[in-house]
């Protein structure tokens, strides 16, 4: 088993000299953490080596001498960077994930690039893959990936990491290639985000726009589970903190205490781009010298900016927007021996940049939207037994982990001189205590522990999923059914109605059973052999008129009315409910339109399938929460089906019925099929050698499982003609 980190980037970026190529670390907190990973697994990475590359030989060249260290390059020309690089993704998902609305920029021929381009990394990794590895793809830049793997090899365990934000339903849905994000995206296992709240959007997002239901983070995808799940990114602990012991550091440590001389340093540290919320940054540090003229000469803001997509235009005009700032407020408050800002355009050495972090009394670090920002972990780990103050944006995935950090809404210029202020009036003690403290949760939430975690929770998905593809009724658990029902002499086969013999409907009374059910049915159960029954929630009216005239027994609503040898047998002669339950479901039904009350003699069930997939999962639970109360006064039990919550007596259940029957007979061919909550009692009321088959998503109580209704109807025939 390898692991194969697939990304837009590599870890190094190519460099031509001459003739030659050399290579140097990417920049990026992505690279970065994912270089430093520490794994048993044969380590592969596939990715843009930062280089345009037009020739074969060039290509080979490159090839060869990345070779060694399992790097795989994809090979973009300068029009596929353009549009797939700096036109779709960072011109439309980047601003659109970031929630800058007014920046999208949309163009066919970039979707269509990012397709290719897509399909590029794809055909470079098929050759390198079996489907015992395990793939990582990450971010934004390769959601349609995922899928395209996922067509070639079926069984490979497939993660993807969404490093940036995940926008909220309402902005999303903006998207015109929204629908084929999404299924690029669950091509994967595993879909994780930084925090719980980017992963609630997409789960949102996926609702709304696919009619998929999530059930505790997961959904099964006819043949494959998809979980969804948060792990936010942490660092090389150990590697910062320990820092400031490298003598080559110590060196630019001394250098810069002896420009800074007596003033307080603040620092921040960010990648060229808009959503970092640089130009409020300075402009909140500007109103702080107007408004504190004493800190004057005696604060340096030390202002480190990485180049980045220098040839986006909305990039370019950041640019020019920081220097004509830094430039105004250099020239409004400088001195002959002073400067506040001092800025360095440019991606700073390891040793320099912890040498800074060491050294800086206070970090500011305000992006206005940030999927994680590491800048701010990295300062806290580099400050071993030296104060510090970090300011920090509530905007950052990292605020969720950081709260002894000063947080503030970096869209309210106020708020940074505040900060600023109260930052510089700390006293050491309390910053050496808020430091300790946010020490130790990154020290245990790290780079290693990040990517272990997720590894791990692939492992586990997949071990679900081949526990999935062991009891799909397949080749060999198809063999053995159909050998047992042909060795048995004596069989009870119970079959439920809804979602198993017939496909679920937008009204239930549409769901009549169609000629082809009629007559497997009476195929079925003309063998003398067979003990058939029909297992319904259905009601005993609707059972009857649909299947009275057949040799079947009937358990209607669970069970409380039984139908055996032409006779029903009734079990609760009661209704169960109040007029207060009855008046909080017309309720629902009046605010929800498309929600139908069935209302039988012995249960209550609302429906909502004609209702649009995401406000009937929000009214589903609503519902819930406002029926428990007057049901439990009662003794009543609600429970949560396929697009339908019931109110019924605990007494009548599906299992019920299996622990009736099995007390009446002996047989030596057990089989029962179902598709929803109620089945499941009935799975569990079955002896382990019973065939139990669930359909649609896996059970822990089945033994087999259909993963589509469709797949009923030939299953049965199988039995009846073999």
């Amino acid at each position: 088993m390898r692991l194969f980190i697939i990304s837009n980037r590599l870890p190094i970026k190519a460099i031509k000299e001459g003739n030659d190529f050399v290579f140097s670390r990417s920049e990026g907190g992505l690279a970065t953490g994912l270089a430093s990973l520490e794994t048993d697994l044969e380590k592969h990475w596939i990715g843009w080596p930062g280089i345009g590359v037009e020739t074969e030989s060039e290509k080979k060249q490159i090839q060869l001498q990345l070779e060694p260290l399992h790097y795989h390059p994809v090979f973009l020309n300068n029009r596929q960077v353009k549009e797939y690089y700096e036109g779709y993704s960072n011109s439309t998902i980047w601003p659109l994930c970031h929630y800058f609305f007014s920046y999208i920029q949309h163009e066919n021929k970039c979707w269509t690039t990012y397709q290719q381009v897509n399909e590029l990394f794809c055909n470079t990794a098929l050759p390198q893959l079996t489907e015992k590895d395990i793939v990582w793809i990450q971010d934004y830049q390769l959601m349609l990936l995922p899928a395209m793997l996922r067509n070639h090899f079926p069984q490979i365990s497939i993660g993807y990491f969404h490093h940036i934000p995940f926008p909220s339903y309402e902005l999303f849905r903006v998207l015109p290639e929204k629908t084929q994000l999404i299924k690029g995206l669950l091509g994967a296992d595993l879909v994780a985000f930084h925090t719980e709240d980017y992963m609630r959007y997409f789960m949102i997002a996926t609702q709304r726009i696919s009619g998929i239901n999530f059930s505790e983070r997961e959904v099964q995808l006819i043949n494959r589970i998809v979980h969804v799940d948060a792990f936010p990114m942490g660092i090389n602990f150990s590697l910062y903190y320990n820092s400031s012991l490298n003598p080559e550091v110590q060196k630019f440590i001394n250098n810069l205490r002896h420009i800074q001389g007596n003033s307080k340093l603040i620092l921040t540290v960010d990648r060229l781009d808009y959503s970092k919320g640089i130009l409020q940054r300075l402009k909140g540090f500007a109103l702080f010298l107007q408004t504190h003229p004493e800190y004057r000469g005696k604060i340096i803001l030390s202002m480190v900016i990485v180049p980045s997509r220098c040839n986006v235009e909305k990039y370019a005009d950041l640019k020019n927007r920081i220097d004509e700032t830094i430039s105004a407020v250099n020239g409004v408050y400088a001195t002959i021996d002073w400067t506040p800002i001092h800025y360095y355009y440019r991606s700073l050495p390891f040793a320099e940049l912890v040498a800074l972090y060491h050294l800086a009394d206070i970090a500011l670090v305000t992006p206005l939207r940030d999927g994680m920002n590491l800048v701010a972990k990295e300062y806290i780990a580099a400050k071993r037994d030296c104060p510090g103050v970090l300011i920090l944006s509530e905007m950052a995935g990292a605020a969720l982990e950081l709260p002894e950090a000063i947080i503030v809404n970096p869209n309210d210029i106020d708020e940074i001189p505040k900060a600023l202020h109260i930052a510089l009036q700390m006293p050491e003690k309390e910053q050496l205590a808020k430091l300790h403290r946010m020490q130790a949760v990154i020290s245990r939430q790290t780079v290693n522990k990040w990517a272990t975690d997720f590894v791990l929770k692939l492992k586990d998905i997949r071990r679900k999923n081949e526990q999935l593809h062991c009891k799909l009724i397949e080749n060999n658990n198809l063999t053995h059914i159909l050998q047992a029902y042909r060795n048995s002499t004596h069989r009870l086969i119970i079959l439920d109605y809804d979602g198993t013999l017939v496909d679920f409907t937008c009204d239930p009374q549409d769901s009549v059973p169609p000629p082809e059910l009629y007559q497997l049915l009476v195929n079925l159960a003309s063998d003398r052999k067979n003990f058939v029954i029909i297992c319904s929630g259905r009601d005993q009216k609707t059972l009857e008129k649909w299947f009275g005239h057949l040799p079947l027994g009937l358990a209607a609503e669970h069970g409380a009315f039984f139908k055996e040898n032409g006779i029903w047998r009734e079990k609760i002669h009661r209704e169960i409910w109040n007029d207060e339950i009855i008046k909080l479901l017309r309720t629902f039904i009046n605010k929800t339109p498309g929600t139908i009350l069935e209302i039988k003699r012995t249960s209550l069930v609302w429906h909502y399938r004609n209702v649009n997939s995401w406000l009937g999962f929000v009214r589903e639970k609503q519902l819930v929460e406002a029926l428990k109360l007057p049901c439990q006064k009662l003794g009543l039990e609600i429970m949560k089906g396929n697009k339908i919550v019931e109110i019924k007596s605990p007494e009548c259940t599906k299992g019920g019925v299996i622990q009736m029957l099995l007390a009446q007979d002996r047989y030596d061919f057990l089989m029962a099929m179902g598709d929803d909550v109620t089945d499941e009692d009935m799975f569990r009321a079955m002896p382990p050698e019973a065939i139990t088959i669930k359909i649609g998503n896996l059970s822990g109580c089945a033994r087999y499982n259909l993963y589509t209704q469709s797949q009923t109807l030939p299953f049965l025939k199988r039995l009846v003609s073999c």
